[in-house]
């Protein structure tokens, strides 16, 4: 994983200690994280890339922070929160 829960429940305004939604954030994380290499149509790697994969990118500050906005709008829109009639503009790339 490329982000950590604990990440997640700062971006999300969640107490580090309240393991209510954790089932429900790791199904984000991994869901944002697949995603994301989709996307990309690259593989992401911590640290290095091998020389075996010559489209591979080490993933830095930015592609966190859009994984991180993506989980936090996955929360905070995950249904039963828009009235009839709202529009809400949100995008999954």
């Amino acid at each position: 994983m490329f982000i950590n829960k604990e990440q997640v429940k700062r971006q999300c305004r969640i107490e580090l200690d309240d393991n209510s939604e954790d089932v429900l954030l790791d199904s984000y994380i991994a869901a944002v994280e697949q995603k994301t290499i989709a996307h990309l149509n690259r593989n992401l790697y911590k640290a290095s890339v091998p020389k075996t994969d010559p489209r591979g990118l080490v993933i830095n500050a930015a592609i966190i922070q859009g994984m991180l906005l993506l989980v936090t709008g996955l929360y905070e829109h995950r249904g039963g929160d828009i009235r009839y009639g709202t529009v809400v503009y949100f995008s999954v790339f």
